[in-house]
């Protein structure tokens, strides 16, 4: 296989995992969120709902101790584009993977060595 060929299945398996990821990803919170929720006693460790009303009370019991708000000024809050549903997340993933490996190519292109 040459470079050009490997590049390019690359960057299309790359897109195609995008495209699908929000339509496999479980939609309770994981990782520090999830760990966020079960020190408050809004979620249980393993495989439970998150309490709505225990969530925003967390939040807001934070954010009296620290000052922030929890406000999000990302393009696209919670990987999603909104009114789009799952298509929305689909979207918003794509756009940011073509985003980092435009940047990634970028880079390679300015530190590349002179051959």
């Amino acid at each position: 296989m040459n470079r050009r060929t490997f590049i390019f299945a690359g960057l299309a398996m790359a897109l195609v995992i995008a495209a699908v990821a929000p339509f496999v990803a479980s939609s309770n919170p994981d990782g520090l969120e999830g760990a966020f929720y079960g020190i408050f006693g809004a979620k249980e460790i393993q495989g439970s709902e998150l309490d709505e009303n225990r969530a925003a009370a967390a939040e807001e019991e934070v954010t009296g101790i620290t000052g922030n708000t929890f406000s999000l000024d990302s393009p696209f809050p919670d990987y999603s584009i909104g009114g789009l549903a799952k298509f929305g997340e689909a979207a918003a993933v794509i756009i940011g993977t073509i985003l980092v490996l435009a940047i990634a190519y970028g880079l390679t292109r300015i530190v590349r060595r002179p051959e």
